[in-house]
């Protein structure tokens, strides 16, 4: 999964994604800061940063919107590369790994 970046900031995310090896539609996933147990989906929109909470379900699986839920995040990242569907761009690439 080499959208997961685990436990980075979300300055951090947003400098990596604003990067020039990242086009419109770059993403990645990470740990969401102030919810244990959640997510949080990055994604670059053009000169822009915008942030999505991902929830985890009682019973298992992953949510952005309630109206569609995931198993697994890597079926969220499918879902929401074909069909943008609420966010502000489709995924494309994940995040280019550069230390900055």
């Amino acid at each position: 999964m080499s959208w997961y970046f685990r436990k980075i900031k979300r300055i951090e995310a947003e400098k990596k994604l604003l990067l020039p090896e990242n086009e419109h539609g770059a993403f990645l996933i990470r740990d969401s800061e102030s919810r244990h147990n959640d997510y949080s989906l990055s994604v670059r929109d053009g000169d822009t940063v915008k942030h999505y909470r991902i929830r985890q379900l009682d019973e298992g699986g992953f949510f952005i919107a309630r109206r569609t839920t995931f198993r697994t995040l890597q079926e969220l990242v499918q879902h929401y590369s074909n069909d943008a569907d609420g966010l502000c761009v489709n995924l494309c690439k994940p995040c280019v790994q550069v230390s900055v």
